[in-house]
């Protein structure tokens, strides 16, 4: 039973370790589009606008929206700068699969 419980401390330590890291890596925003709020917009909207570059789903475009730009809501003000996961490159936009 030692062998075996030694082997799985150091499974689950590993797995924690790279959760971690996982989970605590930022996303390099000067690599996406940002775009200016227009009036009228949502994040919804703007996910369906997009969706010829980005290829997630709408959910998985505002959670991302959400979580990169540090929002506590999915609420727009007209003005503000957000980042939307659109990869820049060289004027074209280039898919992104999922958070970089």
């Amino acid at each position: 039973m030692g062998k075996i419980h030694c082997v799985m401390i150091v499974l689950f330590s590993t797995l924690f370790v790279w959760a971690f890291l996982h989970v605590t890596q930022s996303v390099d925003k000067e690599k996406y589009v940002e775009i200016t709020v227009s009036a009228g917009d949502t994040l919804w909207e703007l996910a369906d606008k997009y969706k010829h570059e980005h290829r997630l789903s709408h959910q998985q475009f505002i959670q991302w929206v959400m979580e990169v730009n540090q929002r506590s809501d999915d609420r727009l003000i007209v003005g503000e700068k957000i980042v939307i996961p659109v990869l820049k490159s060289n004027g074209e936009n280039q898919l992104v699969a999922n958070k970089q």
